[in-house]
């Protein structure tokens, strides 16, 4: 029997997916987009959400209302995945600020992955590097989370 097998002889892995789109404006230059997509593990009560997009005045209440929706189901760690935002403004900054401190009141890992120059040079300009734990990969940050 391979491990593959041996796997799925024990529960299987529930992996829920749930993805919002936020497109604001009107017209090709006017519109800003924002995706968030969360996978969520019920086995292993992980949660990585990926974040696609700007994150400004026009999208950072969408990406508030997701993250607080799924923190709950986030037992042992989340892993917020931004390198693939491609602006984050002030808002969105302290929306994760805020949010660190949720998770750390609610005894969730929180870890941020990026190697986005824009959210890394906001991050420093903004001096709260040490207030968001980061990880290079999500790989590095679920494990960081698990342990």
């Amino acid at each position: 029997m391979t491990a593959n097998q041996q796997h799925r002889s024990r529960s299987p892995l529930r992996v829920t997916v749930t993805r919002m789109t936020t497109l604001v404006g009107t017209g090709s230059s006017a519109e800003k987009w924002l995706t968030v997509t969360a996978l969520s593990s019920s086995e292993e009560g992980m949660l990585v959400v990926r974040v696609v997009g700007e994150v400004d005045l026009a999208t950072v209440e969408q990406l508030r209302e997701h993250l607080h929706k799924h923190l709950p189901g986030a037992h042992r760690g989340m892993v917020l995945d931004c390198t693939e935002v491609s602006f984050l403004a002030a808002c969105g900054i302290d929306l994760l600020v805020e949010f660190a401190g949720q998770a750390r009141a609610e005894r969730v890992t929180l870890r941020l992955v990026t190697q986005s120059r824009v959210v890394l040079r906001a991050l420093e300009v903004t001096g709260v590097n040490e207030l968001l734990p980061r990880a290079a990969t999500v790989a590095e940050a679920v494990a960081q989370c698990s342990a």
